[in-house]
């Protein structure tokens, strides 16, 4: 039984979240619970945001990547769509189709999108510019909307209510199938994902007007809201200092109007009170880019979590909330309970060894280890790597899986640096790499050499060679060889 999840990731944590996921993805997690397709819907109205479109291009190669091998088995084995792909049955990549576009928000003002200037000054009129300046103020009117809401759910509430009308999400409930399921993104402490979350509930569970409106409306559906995890290092349009009391005031409201009838299957919460990280101010552009952070990762976990979890016979929302082992300030995967270690090991450690051996390893081995040989006379043509110079110096590569890899490493790095840190991996060298794991020291050789010698016994082997898709033999070859080599040494939990 195929079944789609349609994640709906609203602002700038939405994005960052979906990074994160797509990170997992490509490391070999899948949805689980029958769930083959996953469909990520952004909707956020700042375009230029560097957190949205550094998100949307990790998309992008994902998929190119993925295109690229034969019948995935474990890294990049799950499938990622878009709308578009759905309606239109084409497997094209174009990364703007992850987003959902908002009309009239470019280059426009709060007060001209609404009309403010066209309203009359004399309170005797029906429609009078003294009561919409009781509902916003001066700065809310003059704000301009092409870097979103500035913390100012007030002023999402209105725009953010166009979409639910949109041609993208009309294609959305034409392409929802009997068992699919949706899952919602957003903070509660700015203005994109706390003004977004709740309209955007009230119209899949509401709006009569939606193709396949009957099954969305009783369809399972999970959310995951953030509470405040950082700060930022100066007040001014968006003030950090209200943070928290936005927090408190919309959880009383999403109390009184979801959680208490019921409109959400699931319900998390994740936040970090008492948070010391601060992120550069930005009120939105190409300069909100915010490190990635630990709890986006445990988001992902949420997600996981409700894929595995869905009774749709369960009538009262269920809540739950995320918690480590240990309090501490730099996190390693023996802080996390072991239900949520098992998880992430493997994966994540697999790939950090398959990008870590490319950038530190590969010079080493390239047309010296024989799975990097294709010009070996005692070895009969179809039998010869498809994995030598000729490959890693191509387009494919250098255009899709190195930039990945660096995305990859980026977003640990960023991690380790955030606070609280979340920093499972050693900085190692050619030499030792596989004390990569904190706390773990493998006896023998901690060279790349083990990885090198899994490689050579996999090279011969069919299953994983296919000339027409470029990147089968390096994906499935590494999928494999880093897992036996991790599980050998005993450097994952398991």
């Amino acid at each position: 039984m195929a079944r789609k999840l349609y994640i709906f990731a609203i602002g700038g944590t939405g994005s960052r979240v979906l990074k994160a996921l797509t990170m997992l993805f490509a490391s070999g997690v899948k949805t689980g619970n029958d769930f083959d397709t996953v469909i990520p819907i952004i909707i956020d109205p700042d375009t230029s945001n560097g957190d949205l479109n550094r998100t949307k291009d990790i998309l992008r190669l994902y998929q190119e990547i993925r295109n690229q091998v034969d019948q995935p088995e474990d890294f990049f084995s799950q499938e990622i769509r878009t709308i578009n792909e759905m309606t239109v049955n084409s497997p094209g990549v174009n990364p703007e189709y992850f987003q959902f576009k908002l009309k009239d928000t470019d280059n426009n003002t709060f007060n001209q999108y609404i009309g403010f200037d066209s309203l009359s000054d004399n309170i005797e009129e029906k429609d009078d510019k003294n009561f919409i300046r009781s509902l916003f103020s001066a700065q809310n009117l003059k704000s301009n909307l092409d870097v979103g809401f500035k913390g100012n759910p007030n002023m999402g509430s209105i725009i953010l209510n166009q979409f639910t009308n949109s041609e993208d999400f009309r294609k959305f409930g034409q392409t929802f199938g009997d068992d699919d399921a949706i899952f919602i993104i957003n903070s509660i402490f700015g203005g994109t994902g706390a003004a977004g979350f709740p309209l955007l509930l009230k119209n899949l569970r509401g709006n009569v007007s939606m193709p396949r409106y009957a099954k969305i409306r009783v369809a399972p559906i999970g959310g995951i809201t953030f509470l405040p995890y950082f700060s930022l290092n100066r007040n001014d349009e968006v003030n950090a200092e209200s943070f928290e009391e936005k927090a408190k005031i919309a959880i009383e409201y999403y109390n009184r109007t979801i959680i208490s009838l019921n409109q959400i299957n699931t319900l998390y919460f994740i936040g970090n009170r008492g948070n010391t990280n601060q992120e550069d101010y930005a009120v939105g552009g190409q300069e909100q880019r915010n490190k990635a952070h630990f709890l986006e990762l445990a988001g992902v976990l949420a997600i996981l979590d409700f894929c595995n979890d869905i009774d749709p016979h369960r009538a009262a929302t269920q809540v739950k909330e995320f918690g480590i082992e240990h309090d501490t300030q730099n996190i390693t995967f023996t802080d996390l309970n072991i239900g949520n270690a098992k998880l992430l090991s493997p994966p994540l450690t697999k790939f950090r060894l398959f990008t870590e051996y490319l950038d530190k390893g590969l010079e080493k081995s390239l047309n010296v280890s024989r799975w990097t040989k294709s010009n070996i006379k005692l070895v009969r043509g179809n039998k010869q790597s498809l994995l030598n110079n000729n490959y890693f110096n191509s387009a494919e590569y250098k255009t899709q899986i190195r930039p990945f890899n660096n995305y990859f490493t980026e977003w640990l790095r960023e991690m380790k640096e955030n606070k609280p840190s979340f920093s499972p991996f050693e900085e190692i060298t050619s030499d030792d790499a596989l004390e990569l794991v904190k706390g773990q020291t493998p006896k023998g050789n901690k060279s790349f050499r083990a990885l090198d010698i899994q490689n050579c016994l996999l090279t011969d082997n069919i299953s994983i060679r296919n000339r027409e898709k470029k990147h089968t033999m390096l994906i499935k070859m590494f999928g494999r060889s880093t897992g036996k080599v991790l599980v050998k040494r005993n450097l994952v939990i398991r």
